[in-house]
């Protein structure tokens, strides 16, 4: 018969999945409890309640720790803390933690409940902002910071620029633009073939679970060769299109393949027009980063660009501007040899950089994530303006149409229609994403 469970949680949390639940008995039935169990002085446990469930259960002794001298808002904090670090908990599950603190400590300052949870700040912000917006905690004018001194209030986050554009351009913007709520494996059927110029995809990757669901890699694989041939269909002889992709671990130091089998399917199935990438310079450091298991940081996406060898391209678009010392330098013309045998005049590479306005830009392009893009409101998976705007100019032809078949908050979107697209194509699955993109096309 189990054994109940004789101390009470400080919390009451989700329950863990079928999957957490076996992995975690199965490892105490092998090998006891290992990590002990934390408890407050008068007998609640902060952290462990499934490891002392599962120990009773199976009549092991559980080692239990008491966190003495903390107040209930540090006790509570810390439980929370805790398991954000150690649950596969959704993004919804999350942020309502964070809300839960929230309710409980609304003069906290956004970084002391930061650094209490071991979120980020901006995350903090966000719902606070939500909870705000529906009164269900005060705005206080002072807040408490990390060093127990009391502030004005952080001001929020300034909300996204609005661009007043005329009544008249702000119709203009949402007549040409479709914007389709469901699958686009259902929608993509429906588009005229050889009616698209450009398509931009960043679609979700498998095995990451997001609020909109978790896909395997064969699952993933069947939705994007279903994509990419409707792609492909229906974009006109000259269209071409950008799929990008970050490859993820199967475990630290072990790379899924799913990635290199897509764009060798793709390239064969269609044509690799060049193998182009995407460095974001302020990349955080991620899993394996850490000096023990020594990885290097994970900075650089595939934009996969598929189509025709004679796709349209506007090279000029996109020419890398010479700094002021560049173009004022003086250098000689001399005909110099290389080691590979080829020569170059260096003063004329310089002069024809400098008629033409820039350089040709090389095939990884640097562009910050800078926090995701203006108005995109917290999409868990955001594609910068700054990138889409690039691949827009290089790849639309002048009134173009642009389609995006993982619209999201509609960064492709809105880059086409300011780069002079006649019309834009979007599907998104999640209703609210929709709604987003369609306030950010008329503001944007």
């Amino acid at each position: 018969m189990p054994t109940t469970i004789s101390h009470r949680p400080v919390l009451e949390l989700p329950p863990l999945s079928p999957e957490e639940e076996a992995g975690l008995r199965a490892s105490i039935s092998r090998h006891g409890v290992l990590v002990a169990i934390l408890m407050t002085e008068d007998g609640r446990i902060i952290d462990g309640c499934n490891r002392k469930r599962i120990a009773d259960d199976l009549g092991y002794d559980c080692p239990e720790v008491v966190h003495a001298d903390l107040t209930e808002e540090d006790i509570r904090a810390l439980a929370r803390s805790l398991n954000l670090a150690r649950r596969q908990m959704n993004r919804q599950q999350r942020r309502q933690l964070v809300a839960d603190q929230l309710h409980e400590t609304p003069a906290w300052s956004n970084r002391r409940l930061a650094k209490a949870l071991g979120v980020d700040h901006h995350t903090v912000a966000s719902v606070r902002s939500e909870v705000h917006a529906t009164g269900e905690i005060t705005q206080f004018e002072r807040t408490t910071g990390l060093d127990g001194k009391t502030r004005p209030a952080s001001r929020t986050a300034p909300a996204p620029a609005i661009i007043h554009r005329p009544p008249a351009e702000r119709r203009t913007r949402i007549a040409a633009t479709s914007l389709h709520h469901g699958d686009c494996r259902d929608v993509l059927p429906t588009i005229p073939s050889a009616s698209v110029d450009v398509a931009f995809l960043d679609p979700p990757y498998p095995e990451i679970s997001r609020e909109y669901g978790r896909m395997t890699e064969p699952q993933w694989h069947e939705m994007m060769r279903v994509v990419i041939r409707e792609c492909r269909r229906v974009l006109k002889p000259q269209g071409s299109a950008v799929v990008v992709l970050q490859p993820n671990y199967e475990s630290v130091g072990k790379m899924r393949l799913w990635p290199w089998e897509f764009v060798l399917w793709a390239a064969k199935e269609w044509n690799l027009i060049e193998d182009c990438y995407w460095h974001a310079p302020d990349a955080l450091p991620s899993a394996g980063t850490d000096r023990k298991t020594g990885l290097l940081k994970v900075a650089v996406k595939w934009c996969v660009w598929l189509g025709p060898a004679n796709c349209f391209r506007n090279q000029d678009a996109v020419l890398k501007t010479p700094s002021d010392p560049i173009t004022t330098r003086t250098r000689p013309n001399d005909l110099k040899d290389s080691p590979s045998g080829r020569s170059r005049r260096c003063g004329r590479i310089h002069q024809t950089a400098i008629e033409r306005g820039g350089s040709v830009p090389p095939n990884c392009i640097i562009i910050p994530k800078g926090g995701g893009s203006p108005g995109s409101e917290d999409h868990p998976a955001i594609t910068p303006l700054a990138l889409c705007d690039w691949w827009m100019r290089y790849l639309l032809p002048p009134g173009g149409v642009a389609l995006d078949c993982f619209a999201g908050s509609a960064s492709s979107l809105v880059t086409a229609l300011n780069n002079g697209a006649s019309r834009v194509i979007g599907i998104e699955q999640e209703a609210k994403y929709v709604e987003i993109a369609r306030r950010r096309i008329e503001r944007r």
